[in-house]
C-alpha cells in the first residue's frame, strides 16, 4: 500500500535580548493531498493559532504561551489502516538559527507534547522515522473506520537551553513541520 503524506509549516521566530528571549511562530499554512486511487480521498492538516511566544530563560525552560491546535481531517477514505503525524525540523542541528555571531538551539533543545497523542510528556525532537531525523511522532491514529473523520490535538511546546552554552542576544528562526503519513 503506498504512503502518502501531509504536510503543514509552522515558522518559528525567535528574539534573544538582554538574556531574554520571545519567540513566535508567524505563520501557518496548510497542505492537503488526495491519496492514490488505492485509498482515495482527502486529508487535511491544519494548525491554530498562527503565532505563539517563548520568553526564553538562560540555562532554563520556556513553555510557549499557548498551545497549538492540531487538526487532521480525512474524507472518503478506504482501506486505511493508520495515520501518523510526525513534527520535525530540517535538521537535528539547527532547529533554530540566530543570534550575532550565528548560532543554532539543536532540536534536542526544542521539546513538544500532545496530551492525547504519543509523547504526553515533553519529549524533544530528536526521533528517526521515515518522514525526517530530528522528529518526533505526534500520534497513531488508527483508522478502524473508512470513510470520513478527524482529530484535533493540542501541540504544546518547550525550549530547554538547560544544557546549551549562553546564547548570544539576537533573533532566532527555525521552521517546524507537521506532516501525516497514512498507511
Amino acid at each position: 500500500m503506498p504512503i502518502k503524506k501531509v504536510g503543514l509549516l509552522v515558522c518559528l521566530f525567535f528574539s534573544l535580548q538582554r538574556g531574554e528571549a520571545i519567540a513566535q511562530a508567524v505563520r501557518v499554512g496548510q497542505a492537503a493531498v488526495k491519496p492514490a486511487a488505492i485509498l482515495g480521498g482527502s486529508v487535511t492538516v491544519t494548525a491554530a493559532p498562527g503565532s505563539v511566544s517563548f520568553r526564553l530563560i538562560s540555562k532554563g525552560v520556556a513553555s510557549s504561551s499557548s498551545g497549538v491546535g492540531v487538526t487532521t481531517t480525512w474524507m472518503g477514505l478506504s482501506r486505511l489502516s493508520r495515520m501518523n503525524l510526525y513534527g520535525y525540523f530540517s535538521g537535528a542541528g539547527a532547529a533554530l538559527t540566530g543570534g550575532s555571531p550565528a548560532v543554532s538551539i539543536p532540536s534536542s533543545a526544542v521539546l513538544g507534547q500532545m496530551p492525547a497523542g504519543f509523547p504526553s510528556s515533553f519529549t524533544p525532537f530528536t526521533q528517526s522515522n521515515p518522514i525526517a531525523g530530528a522528529s518526533l511522532l505526534l500520534y497513531c491514529e488508527p483508522l478502524m473506520a473508512v470513510g470520513n473523520g478527524s482529530r484535533t490535538d493540542t501541540l504544546n511546546m518547550e525550549i530547554n537551553l538547560e544544557g546549551l552554552s549562553q546564547l548570544p542576544a539576537g533573533t532566532y528562526t527555525g521552521t517546524l513541520y507537521l506532516q501525516a503519513q497514512m498507511l
